[in-house]
């Protein structure tokens, strides 16, 4: 069994220009003057001791404009590496390649689409680790971020233990890790912002990490982390994350995955160190995501339909996290939450910009939960023709030699 480690590495403008609203929002991308967390990352695979892997980094931009220079960047930055184990990088250009190849008369023969191809957006790069996983011919994708550290040795034995075997008559083909903190523990502190008390999420969090401290060592989860998830060939080819899905990407993917009676199981003993940076993104931003995350996360399970070949997933299957974020309060929490942080933006210094600029979008984002959040479209419907688009298009990947051959040169 072989196995891909693909690694997202965000990247944004000079640390000297101002936050761009029109940029793609991710959580800490590393400025392009700054260093940033890969390196580190990278540094800790060395330490695996079951060789059989390669690696994939991604190099993503939040803006069209720099998208050359971060490629320069990060193929500068895995030079390094590639005496120690099987390296590549892929960027923005070798996307454009992808849909091009794509687009070509014998693969939309086959039923194959370039439109499922990007590398803008947290679902589309998740997916994107499933591409290249599949075109480097490798029965796992291990997915993990940029600002993690392996230290555990036998980490991957440990997932071939498991994954791709049958564990009480079901196939395991989705693991879930566990992120540890810099101090050792999984558990979460308090908000330190005092404008974020009401928002329910890491409290509820916190409630649904009692499990990793539980026997057995594997149980189905409600939850699971992007940058610790390992998804065997048979789910990866048939399941895929859903693009309308602008973060929180890894527990949609654990919900599309039940519509098709697959269950992610938590492994209590993958644990992944995660050293996450300070984000430069504004409040109002970061919370934005999170309310057009839930907003539509709960709009998929209530346009449920029957549907053969697929089950009813109940919101309380995701409890007591992500459910607790996805009930009919939800716009409540939100409103309590905007008007908290609504009045610490007034309690800052009156005649900054930023204050001004940050309370607007703040008491926008009310708006933007009652009335533009919820999708025009029906978000279960729709992924379910989307993941048909998947199917075909992995399907074509998975025999097709010209993207493989051109992946395997770039190790």
């Amino acid at each position: 069994m072989r196995a891909t480690i693909v690694i997202p590495s965000y990247w944004s403008r000079m640390s000297t220009l101002p936050f761009d609203k029109d940029d793609v929002v991710y959580d800490h991308p590393t400025p392009l003057d700054m260093s940033g967390t890969l390196e580190r990352a990278l540094e800790s695979i060395k330490i695996l001791k079951n060789r059989d892997f390669n690696v994939v980094v991604l190099a993503c931009a939040t803006a069209r404009d720099i998208q050359p220079m971060v490629q320069e960047k990060v193929e500068n930055m895995v030079l390094g590496f590639k005496d120690h184990f099987p390296i590549a990088v892929v960027s923005h250009a070798f996307e454009g390649r992808m849909r091009e190849r794509l687009g070509e008369s014998d693969a939309a023969a086959a039923g194959a689409d370039p439109d499922v191809i990007s590398l803008t957006g947290y679902s589309n790069i998740r997916n994107m680790c499933l591409v290249v996983t599949e075109l480097l011919r490798s029965e796992v994708a291990v997915l993990f971020d940029d600002d993690e550290v392996y230290e555990d040795p036998e980490y991957l034995d440990k997932i071939f233990e498991n994954v791709g075997t049958e564990r009480d008559g079901r196939f395991v083909g989705a693991l879930a890790g566990y992120y540890q903190r810099p101090d050792g523990s999984y558990l979460l502190p308090p908000p330190e912002e005092w404008y974020m008390s009401e928002w329910p999420m890491i409290r509820s969090m916190n409630e649904a990490f009692r499990i990793i401290g539980e026997e057995p060592r594997l149980k189905p989860t409600p939850w699971v982390f992007g940058g610790n998830m390992i998804i065997h060939r048979d789910v990866y080819r048939k399941i895929s994350f859903d693009p309308h899905v602008r973060r929180g990407e890894d527990i949609d993917f654990l919900t599309n995955c039940k519509f098709f009676d697959i269950d992610f199981l938590l492994d209590r003993e993958l644990a992944i160190k995660h050293l996450p940076p300070k984000t430069h993104v504004p409040a109002w931003a970061l919370f934005r995501e999170n309310i057009y995350r839930f907003v539509y996360a709960r709009e998929k399970l209530r346009r449920q339909v029957p549907v053969e070949g697929l089950r009813h997933v109940d919101v309380r299957e995701l409890d007591p996290y992500p459910g607790s974020c996805m009930r009919d309060d939800l716009e409540d929490l939100i409103f309590r939450t905007c008007t908290l942080m609504g009045f610490f933006y007034l309690s800052q210094r009156a005649d900054a910009r930023p204050v001004e600029l940050g309370f607007q979008e703040t008491m926008n984002n009310v708006h933007i939960a009652r009335y533009v959040a919820p999708p025009e479209h029906d978000p279960f419907l729709w992924y379910l023709e989307f993941r048909e688009k998947w199917e075909k298009t992995m399907g074509f990947l998975s025999g097709d030699e010209v993207l493989a051959r051109e992946m395997a040169e770039r190790l």
